[in-house]
């Protein structure tokens, strides 16, 4: 029997024919969906952070006409506590494109950052800017594992950072090749990259020369492994090789051994983290920083390094939060670093908050193997901060109206320059400001 189109098939119910109308609609939908979700996988994506403020100083003495104090540690910007103490503009802008090609998966990054000085916008400082990534991957061309080449800001795989600090404790950033997230069992993974970098006459010590050449080539391997009920752990090696192209300066290698436990503990989200240094990485293991580096090739290969710290945030209350900081750090030929410093945070709106910080560094340098006399800074800060939650500590953007005192004795205002020439007694500052801060 023919059937014609307007007529309706002999032997289907109403219920039938919804039911088949439901099937198609649901395959379209679906059609519709992956199709969009394609779009959107191809498309661009923009992220990124930045800070900007301004300060001004109300009392007692300033190295600077504003804030921004620290001790002259190689961390590339010296140890100190952040809050109401920065006082640079910084910003980090990464662009992300992914796409599919032929069953490929490939995403490609572009990330700037640009930094300067927020205390005079007409200022005859050049504003610094550089490519801090610059890569490609790819997830599912191996069997196992992400594919990437190019330039990374290769720090917080696996292993994060700590905030209060903008401390940075395994920095391998550079131009290389990895391949990440290896998948080893159901709840381990393996992270390894190589990264090369070079320089050119910055070498100091007996085993420099003016026309010094040199290139490192940085092995970094990551094991992250899920202990269940102990939490997460972390097996870390940098081991960094440098290569002398005139071979007159006979540089030193190094490495740094890294193992990083997270667990909550109650209501406190902690990471506890060992590193252990030697050669051009004992001065500061891991290359800890916003920037990588810090290395000393004119090191002893048998010179070492030893860093134990303890970071974490405490959920007091819905209303209350602390994030807290704990350090030790001593090398055999260079410094002892002892830090400690918390940060209160109080919401009293649902969109204001209070906020304090207090943070303590002792820091003895070694020249030729005699100890200096140990610098201290003390800092205190309070701020009145606005964003969209106020329970949130992470909740940003954040806009703060800040006070900052600083006291540090008269070996921290010699060695970090952080008196003023011919003030040497006046060994504090009190500093007044706002700052804007956002990642997105």
């Amino acid at each position: 029997m023919s059937v014609h189109a307007a007529e309706r098939p002999a032997g289907l119910s109403d219920e039938d024919i919804a039911y088949v109308k439901q099937l198609i609609n649901n395959e379209m939908q679906a059609q519709d969906e992956a199709k969009a979700k394609q779009e959107l996988d191809n498309g661009f994506e923009f992220n990124g952070y930045f800070r900007s403020g301004t300060n001004t100083i109300i009392g007692s003495g300033s190295k600077n006409n504003g804030s921004c104090y620290s001790l002259n540690y190689p961390k590339n910007d010296g140890v100190y506590y952040r809050l109401g103490n920065e006082c640079r503009d910084y910003s980090e802008f990464q662009l992300t494109k992914k796409q599919q090609l032929n069953g490929v998966n490939f995403k490609a990054v572009f990330m700037m950052d640009f930094a300067g000085d927020s205390r005079d916008p007409t200022a005859t400082e050049e504003w610094s800017r550089r490519s801090r990534q610059l890569y490609v991957e790819t997830d599912n061309l191996l069997d196992n594992g992400t594919l990437w080449i190019g330039r990374r800001y290769y720090y917080d795989k696996a292993v994060g950072s700590v905030h209060i600090l903008d401390y940075k404790h395994m920095q391998s950033s550079g131009n290389g090749v990895g391949v990440s997230d290896i998948t080893v069992n159901e709840t381990d993974k393996l992270h390894l990259a190589a990264i090369t970098y070079g320089g050119e006459g910055e070498l100091t010590g007996n085993k420099a020369t003016a026309d010094t050449n040199y290139q490192n080539f940085m092995a970094d391997v990551r094991y992250e492994m899920d202990v269940g009920d102990a939490g997460k752990v972390v097996f870390a090696l940098q081991n960094l090789f440098v290569n002398d192209a005139i071979d007159e300066a006979g540089l030193t290698d190094g490495r740094t051994f890294t193992v990083q436990w997270q667990k909550q503990l109650g209501n406190v989200d902690q990471k506890t983290v060992i590193q252990y240094g030697t050669g051009a990485m004992a001065q500061n293991p891991g290359a800890a920083g916003t920037d990588g580096g810090s290395f000393d090739y004119a090191a002893d290969s048998s010179s070492s390094g030893f860093r134990i710290f303890n970071n974490g945030l405490i959920d007091i209350t819905e209303k209350f939060k602390l994030d807290y900081m704990v350090m030790y750090e001593k090398s055999s030929d260079y410094h002892t670093l002892k830090s400690v410093g918390v940060r209160p945070h109080y919401s009293i709106s649902p969109h204001w908050s209070v906020l304090g910080e207090v943070g303590y560094n002792a820091y003895q340098t070694k020249t030729n193997g005699i100890e200096n006399d140990e610098q201290t800074l003390m800092k205190y800060a309070l701020a009145l901060q606005a964003t969209d939650d106020s329970t949130e500590y992470w909740s940003r953007p954040s806009l703060r109206f800040y006070l900052s005192n600083f006291d540090w004795n008269k070996a921290a205002g010699q060695e970090s320059g952080l008196s003023v020439a011919g003030k040497e007694g006046d060994e504090s500052a009190l500093v007044a400001g706002a700052q804007v801060e956002i990642w997105f």
